[in-house]
């Protein structure tokens, strides 16, 4: 939509929320993060993205719903939202899900699709290393907090681990100097 001088002067115009995007120059100071594989990061991403998307009226060209236009306005705010979504993929994503005149539908689907596919892999490959990690020469602290790192990365992906369980699995990685502590099965 275009504005003309008299209605920006006269105050017979008011602004849209799809306005304020054109103002945006620094979109990761609203979305502080990056799409990674490794931190399994897509729901907290996608629900910090969806509610900036909706916060400027925009999410609609997302989920399908905004119906197809042909006006020169409706396709920059489509790019300008496809060109946020590139915005915030690793590389390596990035290059996985780009194709040549997809809308931006399929790239807000594919980027879901990547990450949920690889969802249930992630949680085999993390669970099995969370219950071989080994004390070795790590400190105490060292060892808790990469039991913590992991132990995170899963609740990414599906209910949190039961503090039991960690201590558990924190237990059976000790060496035999905490023998004593260690539980007999």
């Amino acid at each position: 939509m275009v504005t003309s001088d008299k209605e920006k002067f006269d105050g017979s115009y008011t602004p849209r929320p799809t306005d304020k995007m054109y103002g945006i120059t620094n979109l990761k100071s609203y979305v502080p993060l990056l799409l990674d594989m490794n931190q399994l990061n897509y729901d907290a991403w996608k629900e910090i993205f969806k509610t900036h998307c909706l916060g400027y009226n925009v999410y609609n060209h997302l989920d399908g719903s905004n119906k197809l236009h042909d006006d020169t306005e409706w396709i920059t705010i489509k790019n300008i939202v496809k060109r946020w979504l590139y915005g915030f993929l690793m590389q390596f994503v990035r290059q996985s899900i780009i194709n040549t005149d997809a809308t931006i539908v399929d790239v807000w689907k594919s980027i879901e699709d990547l990450f949920h596919e690889n969802k249930e892999n992630k949680d085999i490959e993390l669970d099995d290393e969370l219950r071989n990690i080994q004390l070795g020469y790590s400190t105490i602290m060292e060892y808790c907090n990469h039991i913590k790192a992991f132990a995170d990365l899963l609740a990414n992906i599906r209910p949190a681990i039961s503090d039991r369980h960690l201590v558990t699995y924190a237990l059976i990685g000790l060496f035999e100097k905490y023998a004593h502590v260690k539980p007999t099965s």
